[in-house]
Order: structure tokens, then sequence, then C-alpha cells
């Protein structure tokens, strides 16, 4: 009977020590269980959104051009460094030319930006000629289609050009619906849309209710006489446009006086002021945005080219200018170098 009580006794002494080491841990296992039961679950979900642009899809400068030419990657690239860094570029042209200008390393890395865009002009249109040209920049499909949602449309062609050294700012324009450089410097609208500024908008107005004449006025004439005759429309007259580009007529000259209380100027917004001593190289001279010289850079106008004064200041003023010019390097290259040094 002793036996058989000190071996239930020993069985009894074996469950309680069990328990007691057991009971912590079970513990510890319902303490871990109710932790997991509280740990939030963290799922992480990747959507595939665009990017946002830099830029200002209602501003675009848009150069049309057919033919291949090689300084197409020079002005291409210097109007994006001149023109305020919010708008965007396109360029539309043959396949040729767009394969001429893509060939820059320079113009690639704009398009991988999403600074530039290059296009075809569609097979059933041409750019070959003024009339071409015409009919090309009075089509609905171009302001409706192509260009939507622009609201302002900087046109430049290879014979414009905008000057790094001007005071003046593109932005400082916007309240007109045409800009460009005038036909009549007294005149209440029009100017030439080689390099001009026009507001997208209007235009549409226009071209769903109008339809320009094939042989008539060329586009420019065309749409900045509609424009100004439109209902609430605002177009530059002759003296502003002066200020944003000059072509046939010369303007005010400088003075080193600051003049931005004229109406008729579009300072930038810093550093617009002269430096006296700094910039008295421009006192009295003529000094536009920018320039549009016509003929693929052959028609030189008096009031602006016809002394050698204004010439030389204007290679002080807008260097870049000689990019557009159909002119013979060797006759500038200073000293007594002949055709060959070699």
């Amino acid at each position: 009977m002793a036996c058989l009580w000190s071996s239930r006794r020993r069985r009894f002494v074996a469950w309680w020590i069990a328990i007691i080491l057991l009971v912590p841990s079970l513990s510890y296992l319902s303490s871990g269980y109710d932790i997991a039961l509280y740990i939030p679950r963290i799922t992480l979900e990747y959507q595939d959104e665009q990017r946002v642009s830099p830029y200002n899809a209602s501003k675009v400068a848009l150069l049309i051009e057919n033919r291949p030419s090689a300084v197409l990657a020079p002005l291409m690239l210097h109007f994006i460094s001149v023109v305020p860094p919010d708008w965007q570029f396109r360029f539309m042209g043959s396949p040729l030319s767009v394969a001429s200008i893509n060939r820059s390393v320079a113009i690639r890395h704009q398009v991988a930006s999403g600074k530039l865009d290059l296009t075809y002009i569609p097979e059933n249109m041409s750019t070959n000629g003024q009339e071409e040209i015409s009919q090309f920049l009075t089509t609905l499909w171009l302001y409706e289609a192509v260009l939507q949602p622009a609201e302002w449309l900087l046109i430049f062609q290879t014979d414009s050009m905008l000057c790094a050294n001007s005071r003046l700012n593109l932005n400082g324009f916007l309240e007109y619906d045409w800009v460009g450089a005038p036909w009549n410097p007294g005149g209440q609208w029009g100017g030439n849309g080689g390099l001009s500024l026009r507001r997208v908008s209007r235009i549409v107005d226009i071209l769903r209710n109008q339809r320009r004449a094939n042989g008539s006025e060329p586009e420019d004439v065309w749409l900045s006489e509609r424009l100004a005759h439109h209902p609430g429309g605002k177009v530059a007259n002759g003296s502003v446009s002066l200020t944003f580009s000059g072509e046939m007529h010369g303007g005010q000259p400088e003075q080193t006086v600051d003049n931005s209380s004229s109406p008729s100027i579009r300072l930038a917004d810093d550093g617009g002021g002269y430096m006296p001593g700094a910039d008295d190289w421009r006192m009295g001279f003529y000094e536009p945005m920018g320039y549009h010289i016509g003929g693929s850079g052959s028609f030189l106008h008096a009031p602006i080219w016809g002394m050698p004064e204004l010439r030389e200041h204007m290679w002080k003023y807008c260097p870049e200018i000689k990019m557009t010019l159909a002119m013979d390097a060797a006759k500038y290259v200073p000293g007594n170098c002949g055709a060959r040094w070699i």
C-alpha cells in the first residue's frame, strides 16, 4: 500500500512540475498570438501614374520646316534656352528634316525630357511655298487638334531669332491675341507671322466661322486682320510690336535711364534695369526682343541693317542672329587672313 501511494505521489508531483513549467510557455504563446492579432497588415500598391510635366501645356513654341538643314538643331536649342522655361516646343517637318534635327544628341535629350516633340507634317499637306504655308497655318485642324490644349502659340522660322541679351520677357506679351514685327509702326494691328505670338482660342473661333480663300492674302495678314476685329480681341499696335520683333522698321532707341514705366516695354521680372558703365554700349540703339529677317535670311532692311554702326551693334546685342543670315563668314574673319591658312 505504501509503495502504491508513493507511486501515485510521484506521479502527482510530476504533473505539478509539468504544469508549473508549461504555464509560462502557454502564457508566452498566448501573448504572442494576441500580439500577432493586432499587428496591422501593410500592403503597398504601386500605380502607374503619369508623371506630372514641369511644362505648361498652354504655351507652345512651334517651328515648321520641311527642309533638312544643319541650322535646325542649333536654332531650336537656342530658342529653348531663351524662351521662358515653362514653354513646350514642337517641331513639325518632313521625314528628312525630322531625321536631320534628331541627329543631335542635345535635341534627343530635350525630347526625352518632354520639353520638345518631333512630329511629321501630314502627307496630304505641304509647306513647300508661301501659299502652302498660308494654307497650313489657316487650317482649323492644326489649332484645334494638333496644338490642343495650347492657348498661346509662338511661331518661329529659320530666319527669325530671339536675342539672349534682350531685357524683354516673352510672357510679358501674353495679353495680346497677335504680336509680330509691324508692317506699319503707326498701325493699330498686324505684324509678320514668321516670328509671332498668337492666341489659339481666338484663331479657332475665327476658323470655325471663316475660311481663307486659296491664293488670297498671306496667312499672317488674313489672321491678324480678323483678330483685330474679333469681339473682345486685343492685338498689339505698332509701337508694342516694335518691342517684340524688328524687321523693316526701326524702333525707339534704348536709354540709360530706366524706361520700364513705358507701356510698350515688357521687362523681364528681375535684372531688367540698366547698369551704368556695363550697359552704356546699348544707349541710342533699337533693341527689340527678337528679329525676323525674311527670305531665309536674305532680306535685310535699311532701318535695321543699313549702316555699319547698326550692324556692329547687332553683332554685340544679338550675335546669334548670324545663324539666320545668308552670309559669307570669310568677310567677318578679323585680320588679313586669306581664303586658306592651313
